[in-house]
């Protein structure tokens, strides 16, 4: 089974590579340098004192210039990378069982002696296990790269493409896709149905969990986005019409709950994952494969 997987998908290892190159040509030309004058024109400093809230007069013109030379390319990269595991989904998720059954392979694999457990195990031990080795490969990367793009690691860019949360995405992506797969048995609608079914899955969590993984701080503080992840909604305390001002108040999430949010959003893509992976596995292993009947033949009429 081992060897026939890695011949099915052996396409999908190669673009998986070719990817992992291209980053790191990327890295090795835009990264590393990025990195040296990170460091050699002060702007590290500069982030520290900004996460100090210390003034920073003296800085802007450092960081106007860092920003202006390095930062197009990553800003550009963490807009769309959002978007990957959905075609990871798409593209190696999808095909994973509805190809089978579109093809009839699954028929070949089934009377030569292997089980259906067998057969779904290592289809989705080997595949999964690769996607998943690839997209930490990859975060680990990005992550690198992405570091001196801002003061601290707590922003949007740097949580969604981290080493634990990214590959997440990645899985429960490639999980909706083969889920879809399995029950509609036609590539191209499997793989309409992972952009919507990602979509779901993602939107809510990131725009709806995140913020609520704990009860965010308040903050006077106008820097308060060098200091952690924003809640971007204002409280206003005190009288609107008395004779002092009111103060706005910024509820945000201090950068040191970045690991900690981590781990909570991982566990429920993680769950999220299980729950299809069980489906899948119920539907081809707990219940009767399809067969293909052969037409009826007629019987000669007796003389």
């Amino acid at each position: 089974m081992t060897w026939l997987v890695w011949r099915q998908h052996r396409g999908e290892l190669l673009g998986a590579g070719v990817i992992l190159v291209g980053l790191g040509i990327l890295l090795v030309l835009h990264g590393i340098p990025m990195h040296e004058a990170y460091d050699r024109d002060g702007v590290a400093a500069c982030h520290a004192k900004m996460v100090l809230s210390e003034d920073t007069g003296s800085c802007s013109d450092v960081l106007a210039d860092f920003d202006s030379r390095y930062g197009f390319l990553p800003g550009q990269f963490a807009a769309y990378l959002p978007f990957l595991p959905m075609l990871a989904g798409m593209l190696i998720g999808a095909p994973l069982l509805a190809r089978e059954y579109e093809q009839g392979t699954w028929q070949l694999a089934w009377t030569q002696g292997v089980t259906r457990r067998r057969w779904l195990a290592a289809k989705l031990a080997l595949v999964l296990g690769g996607v998943l080795a690839v997209s930490v490969v990859f975060a680990a990367g990005v992550t690198w790269w992405f570091a001196p793009t801002a003061p601290h690691q707590f922003t949007t860019a740097k949580f969604n493409h981290a080493v634990l949360v990214f590959p997440a995405y990645v899985i429960v992506a490639v999980a909706i896709g083969i889920l879809a797969g399995l029950v509609v048995r036609r590539t191209l609608v499997a793989a309409a149905i992972t952009v919507a079914g990602y979509l779901l899955v993602r939107l809510p969590v990131e725009f709806l969990l995140r913020p609520r993984y704990r009860e965010p701080l308040t903050t006077d503080d106008p820097a308060v986005e060098m200091k952690g992840l924003p809640i971007h909604d204002v409280v206003v305390e005190g009288p609107v019409d008395g004779p002092t001002a009111p103060t706005s108040l910024v509820r945000f999430h201090p950068a040191d709950r970045f690991w900690e949010f981590q781990l909570i959003e991982s566990a429920i893509l993680a769950g999220v994952t299980m729950v299809l992976l069980a489906i899948t596995w119920r539907l081809v292993v707990g219940s009767r494969a399809p067969v293909s009947h052969p037409a009826p033949q007629r019987t000669p009429a007796r003389r």
